[in-house]
């Protein structure tokens, strides 16, 4: 996918998705560091992450490894590019993502495009809550790398022994109140840029 998006971002060719209203985002977004760029993203159990669609589908991901967004380098000091810049917006990818790959229950109802209209609506949404700056180009740039036919082949190829690894919630969280939590944020509570 980073290749794709960096052509794409390059070569000015991509068709670019207009944001729209956005979805609904509720529930914690809890991220803690694991290693050398890798995340596991840890749903709160009393108030996980939910987003709900512009067409009412509820998402609503389960533990997973991650590592952002997968922004090349290259693109990561433009505004809008950097791998936790959309943070929520990449977990909810990701989790559609790992879903589909790993067969988990729900995998089929969310196609190859959904997916990608879906991290738009993501980012759509944060726009609109001010969580983020307005930037339609990188919103659209990065939908537009999600749907390349690169990504396509990532998204039907078979899952490798890295694939499919929940992470041990349990003891992460018994690390975390001393361990690197990166990040934690309540959408149940209003935030907007300052």
């Amino acid at each position: 996918m980073a290749v794709s998006l960096s052509a794409a971002a390059l070569t000015g060719c991509a068709t670019l998705a207009q944001p729209g209203a956005g979805g609904r985002l509720t529930g914690k977004l809890i991220v803690q560091w694991v290693g050398v760029n890798q995340f596991a993203y840890l749903p709160d159990p009393k108030d996980p992450l939910t987003f709900v669609t512009t067409d009412n589908r509820t998402i609503v991901p389960q533990p997973m490894y991650t590592d952002g967004g997968s922004i090349p380098p290259i693109l990561q000091p433009i505004p809008g590019f950097s791998p936790w810049g959309y943070g929520p917006a990449y977990i909810v990818h990701d989790w559609l993502f790992e879903q589909h790959r790993c067969g988990y229950p729900g995998a089929d109802q969310i196609s190859f495009d959904d997916s990608a209209r879906i991290l738009g609506e993501v980012i759509d949404t944060l726009m609109r809550e001010g969580m983020v700056p307005q930037n339609p180009q990188a919103r659209g740039l990065i939908e537009a790398g999600v749907r390349t036919p690169f990504a396509r082949r990532l998204w039907n190829a078979p899952p490798t022994e890295t694939n499919c690894q929940t992470p041990a919630v349990a003891s992460l969280r018994r690390a975390a109140p001393e361990g690197p939590t990166v990040v934690q944020i309540d959408f149940s509570r209003s935030r907007r840029l300052r």
